[in-house]
């Protein structure tokens, strides 16, 4: 007896032209689901049911059901850029902080895959509204849970490439061309104004933070309310696997905020719990996390997302 999968829905495709790659590589992934499950020896001879789930635009996710347990895989639809997914669960559940526990990762079709435990809870996002996250403390818990994940020390910048980081120097990812290009189109498009936005003064910012704090940590590079589940305590989920300072990590997420007209205060509270911190260097990280962001939200037409950091910027400026 053979393992009997049945399909309960179709991946959903993005409707932005900039997504089609990806949505030939989605359906083209889940083409092959079937004959990985019939192979596979955990569903060996079980009733498998698989369900698409309908968020994330960067990789394909089926929740794959048994009468015995309830799990996750997920098929990043890139072959490198978020690459170390299992690698980084493990450090940061290692470390204390909780997250879907990983059963298993391989490569199906050259694309990494893990598969992992369901957590049977909604996102933060959809759990609360943002007062009942401000009531309750959960952006300061998200804060000191961030700083938890970046306490593993690791060594290089950038993504993961057979378990280690891309770029030995910080100067080195910081001059590569996905930088490089991303900066262009800002200017190009004229998206922020460079008087109040110096991104060469931001380069020389976090150079010199670099270089007195040279230690990288494992960074989620996605990290807010709708990557966390609404547990106790709370459950991270869907990493971008970076190597990186964390002070790159938390700008990032202070982007999300800020582009929702959200204040990140919180955040940054529960993150460094009253200790001083380099707020220059946390301000260019900020600057450039705009930058990486920019293209991207250019593309897809998120415009109220785009006016309200350039409404940031053009108060804040940066800082000498």
């Amino acid at each position: 007896m053979s393992s009997r999968i049945s399909f309960q829905n179709e991946p959903k495709l993005s409707e932005h032209e900039v997504d089609k790659t990806f949505n030939e590589k989605r359906v083209a992934l889940a083409g092959q689901l079937e004959s990985f499950l019939v192979s596979h020896s955990r569903f060996q001879d079980k009733e498998v049911s698989v369900t698409f789930a309908h968020k994330g635009v960067s990789s394909l996710i089926a929740i794959i059901e048994t009468l015995d347990e309830k799990l996750v895989l997920k098929i990043p639809l890139s072959r490198t850029y978020v690459a170390g997914e299992a690698q980084f669960l493990r450090v940061w559940e290692q470390a204390g902080v909780k997250v879907p526990h990983v059963i298993e990762d391989g490569v199906l079709d050259d694309h990494p895959f893990v598969l992992m435990e369901y957590i049977d809870a909604p996102t933060l996002t959809n759990a609360y509204t943002q007062e009942e996250m401000t009531a309750k403390g959960i952006y300061t818990e998200m804060g000191r849970t961030l700083r938890l994940m970046h306490t593993p020390e690791a060594e290089g910048y950038g993504r993961v490439v057979g378990g280690k980081a891309e770029f030995t120097k910080f100067s080195d990812w910081l001059y590569s061309p996905d930088i490089e290009e991303r900066i262009a189109y800002v200017k190009e498009h004229n998206l922020l104004d460079e008087e109040q936005t110096s991104i060469q003064k931001a380069f020389e910012i976090l150079q010199e933070h670099i270089s007195e704090n040279p230690k990288s940590s494992y960074c989620h590079d996605d990290f807010g309310a709708a990557n966390i589940f609404a547990t106790t305590p709370i459950t991270v989920f869907d990493p971008n696997p970076r190597f990186h300072n964390g002070y790159l990590d938390l700008g990032r997420s202070m982007v999300s905020r800020l582009s929702h007209g959200v204040s990140p205060a919180p955040l940054i509270e529960g993150y460094f719990e009253g200790a001083p911190y380099n707020q220059r260097a946390l301000h260019a990280a900020v600057m450039l996390n705009t930058y990486m962001k920019f293209p991207y939200w250019h593309k897809v037409k998120r415009t109220e997302q785009i006016q309200r950091m350039q409404e940031y910027f053009g108060k804040s400026g940066i800082v000498n």
